[in-house]
């Protein structure tokens, strides 16, 4: 079992645990625990295999979670997670994943109106049963029949996996490919090279040796991520992952191997967009090489060479959307896309301090390694209490530790927090925002208000001159929960005259703002901010997803203001509040 997979099982641990009413500070510890697994920077599997002694004294991982840990690890189950799914009625679990639903509301009708199902559910809300429970409502009543309605559509959806997730194990069975004799060349494909922020399936190319082709055929459906064999064939073998996640490997000669990774990278409307300029130039192009009329092969073992033979410079793959990307590659004007090594500072993590699994001097340590020059830390405020966040005085000690821990790292620390935009649109801790280096505004509660209001709430936000900016705007977790609705517009109008940047936050299940509303940014001049919104060292590397975003989104470095350098991220503050 992977880090991923152990922490999944201890925050389900969590949940079924406070909704069975078991002790908060039980629930916290097993979240906690769950942070801390996904934030280590090495295997599970090779820090047991020495007795556990490198996760002694972990943050998060205390001696209980660490006995658990093993148990996953070594077994693959947790007893304590069955016995604790066992004491609760069948089904209720599944109430939770319903959006705008959360532990406490299926306590309450598990305890107050025996609901223990989906369908049960739904038919109590149907019939109007639910809008006389405390803190209800009518109109709540009919928002969770909505939200009842989506969430149905998207469990009967194809499934759909996050770019990270999918980006972790093509590039592990790429890694494994290339080191099969008889490979010349293997680049995965797809949805995912061009960094769509989730993907249906995975397409890997290998330029091979004729006489390797069958080995290289056994070694792919005997991969240990392998689950089952769907079909093998020549030249393509598709198989399902364990994770779900179906997978094809095509095999081609290498003369062909750039004309079929342009062709499986896509998109489908770029490549009939190339067909078309193809025939324009008396050429045939498709997954084999560029042809002339007589047949023979003008290009094929290169993506360059393909794009060449059109009278097209080489496009990044973020681009091939068909939305103008060959009209510039064809007169020059291709722009140049922003790059992680780009990033200077990430202005969005959290700390120990509230929900993070590390201290202030291991993030930043972590992020100077990663090749960043500053950070902002921005731990959450009061008004998330379901983080920890903290009060006006915890605000002013951890400042305090902010500007030590500065010291001690001997890097640039910013002292920042993310302010709840309450429902008003006021901000938490309104007194203290005054007197810190950053402030990022998020939204956290009432996410389902009605659009105008949204729009309302955020743009007051904006307007109050004290934040700088708006962080994960939509408040959209991929596969999860639907963004907030809210007039995008006018948001981006108010960002752009008071001068706040939007953040796109790249946290793999959040990637929020969306490529399309980074594009709006861009056309109205509102700077993006490209943060991790990590709470562990290791989550420093969203960064990396963000940036594909942003690729897709056509941003350059000057469109990024994480692209800036710590002094002039603070010139630009001041003007901007001068103003």
């Amino acid at each position: 079992m992977d880090n991923d997979a152990v922490a999944r099982a201890l925050l389900e641990l969590a949940d079924v645990l406070e909704l069975g009413g078991e002790a908060p500070f039980r629930v916290r510890a097993f979240r906690n625990g769950a942070r801390a697994v996904e934030g280590l920077g090495e295997s599970l599997v090779e820090a047991l295999k020495s007795g556990g002694g490198a996760l002694e004294g972990v943050p998060g991982i205390g001696d209980g979670v660490l006995r658990r840990v093993k148990e996953l690890v070594s077994t693959g189950a947790l007893r304590e997670l069955e016995e604790a799914r066992a004491k609760l009625p069948p089904g209720l679990t599944e109430l939770i994943n319903v959006p705008g639903m959360g532990i406490k509301t299926a306590q309450q009708m598990w305890h107050e109106r025996g609901i223990t199902t989906l369908d049960a559910l739904e038919a109590a809300a149907r019939a109007g049963e639910l809008a006389s429970l405390p803190r209800f409502g009518k109109k709540k009543e009919e928002k969770l029949l909505g939200a009842i309605t989506a969430y149905r559509a998207r469990a009967s959806a194809p499934k759909r996996w996050p770019m990270a997730e999918a980006l972790a194990l093509a590039e592990l069975l790429c890694e494994r490919v290339r080191a099969l004799p008889g490979v010349l060349a293997c680049e995965y494909a797809g949805s995912l090279r061009r960094r769509r922020e989730t993907v249906g399936d995975l397409d890997v190319l290998v330029a091979a040796s004729e006489d390797a082709t069958a080995s290289i055929m056994d070694a792919w459906a005997t991969m240990p991520e392998v689950a089952e064999i769907l079909g093998k064939g020549d030249t393509k073998t598709t198989v399902v992952l364990k994770s779900g996640l179906q997978a094809d490997l095509r095999v081609v000669p290498k003369e062909s191997f750039g004309a079929a990774l342009q062709y499986f990278t896509g998109s489908k409307d770029h490549n009939v967009a190339m067909r078309t300029l193809a025939v324009r130039r008396g050429l045939k192009v498709n997954e084999y090489g560029v042809y002339d009329t007589a047949g023979s092969a003008v290009a094929g073992d290169t993506e360059e060479g393909v794009y060449e033979s059109l009278g097209l410079r080489w496009m990044t793959p973020e681009l091939r959307e068909n939305r103008g990307e060959i009209e510039a590659a064809k007169d020059g004007s291709l722009p140049r896309l922003v790059e992680l090594a780009d990033l200077r500072g990430d202005l969005h993590m959290h700390t120990k301090e509230t929900d993070g699994a590390a201290t202030i001097v291991e993030m930043a340590l972590a992020a100077k390694a990663k090749g960043r020059s500053y950070i902002a830390v921005t731990d959450h405020s009061q008004a998330l209490g379901i983080a920890n966040g903290m009060t006006p005085e915890r605000l002013r000690e951890h400042v305090k530790r902010i500007r030590q821990a500065e010291e001690e790292a001997g890097f640039r620390i910013l002292a920042g927090v993310e302010a709840d935009i309450l429902a008003d649109g006021s901000l938490d801790l309104v007194q203290e925002l005054g007197g810190l280096d950053w402030v990022v505004g998020s939204v956290h509660s009432k996410l389902d208000m009605p659009k105008d209001e949204m729009t309302k709430r955020i743009v007051r936000a904006i307007e109050s001159g004290l934040i700088d900016c708006v962080g994960h705007i939509t408040g959209r977790l991929l596969g999860g929960r639907d963004g907030s609705p809210m007039d995008l517009d006018a948001i981006l109008e108010a960002l752009a005259r008071v001068g706040v940047a939007i953040e796109l936050n790249a946290s793999p299940l959040r990637l929020d703002i969306s490529e399309n509303g980074a594009r709006m940014a861009r056309e109205r001049g509102v700077p993006v901010a490209i943060n991790s919104d990590a709470h562990s060292t290791r989550e420093l590397d969203h960064l990396r997803y963000g940036v594909g975003i942003a690729r897709r989104a056509w941003l350059g470095p000057e469109h990024v203001l994480t692209t800036k350098t710590a002094d002039e991220l603070m010139a630009w503050r001041k003007s901007r509040r001068a103003n």
